[in-house]
């Protein structure tokens, strides 16, 4: 059950400002509202991920292991944000692990909730759908300006720039990646 100040919040995020009312209230029942403290782990790297989040309140950090035991940070999420995205729409383990870094309150839909709405609701899943994909489209935006910055801040350094580039290209074009 969400309680409704929650769902007030979730009903106003940005994340589902072209989403119609009645789907917002839709996809709200399929939600389950949660709480954990700073430092909970929301979404562990490497393990299976069988639901999508809200981030509601709070703050969170996005880490990966890298081999050695070091850990990078790239990213902190403030609410209103969305995560396990990836891992949810993909049959694969998240290559990142999110961990609330103030206490939080999280809405989560679990596969068993969204193949319900697929099933009783497609108008819903697919503004779901098309909110996540958004989501998805802006943070790859932003990921290649960083590079694309950064690559032009170090302009010397030409074989980077061309191995963006390269990469950039394969990604548009090669089916296989």
């Amino acid at each position: 059950m969400v309680t409704a100040a929650v769902a007030e919040q979730f009903l106003v995020a940005p994340l589902l400002v072209d989403v119609e009312l009645d789907a917002k209230r839709a996809l709200l029942a399929m939600l389950e509202e949660s709480h954990a403290p700073a430092g909970a782990v929301l979404l562990e790297q490497g393990e299976p991920n069988d639901h999508l989040s809200f981030l509601i309140e709070g703050s969170a950090v996005i880490e990966r292991a890298l081999p050695g035991g070091r850990k990078e940070i790239l990213a902190n999420l403030h609410a209103p944000a969305v995560f396990g995205t990836t891992s949810f729409f993909r049959p694969t383990p998240p290559t990142i692990t999110v961990r609330a870094s103030t206490d939080v309150c999280i809405l989560t839909m679990g596969h068993p909730a969204h193949d319900l709405l697929r099933q009783n609701d497609p108008r819903t899943a697919e503004s779901l759908a098309l909110a996540v994909v958004r989501v998805l489209a802006e943070r790859f935006d932003l990921l290649d300006k960083r590079v694309s910055d950064f690559l032009a801040q170090h302009a010397d350094d030409q074989p980077k720039t061309t191995e963006w580039s390269g990469f950039r290209a394969r990604l548009f074009e090669d089916t296989n990646i």
